[in-house]
């Protein structure tokens, strides 16, 4: 819950400062992509979004990911502990892009997470559900016109329901955008 306020309070602070256009008919207005992911487990993501402000020096989009990981250390080497189970993320949220219309930028993120465990997916100890936000940094490299590609690292902070303790849980990203 203290997740969703989060992103609700930065979205007004967005919208009350204002926005400006920077660069007309700039073609980064819609996304969508994928990821690989790592940690816990091995898996991928699927999302997008929609640009919502172009500020002087930052475009500023709301989006949503889904985030899978059927794999885990198990699928390579049995270490005889049992099977960790497998995790499933729904992330929401903004994306804050520096210096747009460069071939090079520096990306944020932050927003409310759900996160579902079964079994034990490597650094949660519980099953269940939690919820909470996200940070994430990382840098984005413009191949084409419309792809767009670069690492992340997303740091998740949720509390599980019930009895459940708070789980700190970082997610290493390396996405493939493409944009309309």
């Amino acid at each position: 819950m203290r997740g969703l306020l989060l992103v609700v309070s930065l979205v007004v602070l967005l919208v009350v400062g204002g926005c400006r256009t920077r660069v007309a008919g700039y073609p980064r207005d819609t996304y969508f992509g994928g990821a690989f992911s790592a940690v816990p487990g091995l898996g991928a993501s699927i999302g997008g979004g929609k640009v919502l402000w172009h500020l002087d020096r930052a475009d500023i989009a709301l989006e949503a990911h889904l985030v899978r990981h059927p794999l885990d250390d198990t699928d390579f080497i049995d270490d005889n502990l049992g099977a960790p189970g497998r995790m499933t993320a729904v992330r929401i949220g903004a994306k804050h892009m520096m210096s747009p219309g460069r071939k090079r930028h520096p990306v944020f993120r932050w927003g409310a997470q759900f996160y579902r465990a079964t079994g034990t997916p490597g650094i949660i100890d519980l099953p269940g559900d939690y919820f909470g936000f996200f940070v994430s940094a990382g840098f984005e490299t413009e191949l084409s016109r419309n792809w767009t590609v670069g690492p992340e690292i997303s740091v998740a902070v949720m509390e599980g329901e019930g009895a459940l303790e708070t789980e700190v849980v970082p997610t290493l990203f390396w996405h493939f955008i493409f944009n309309f």
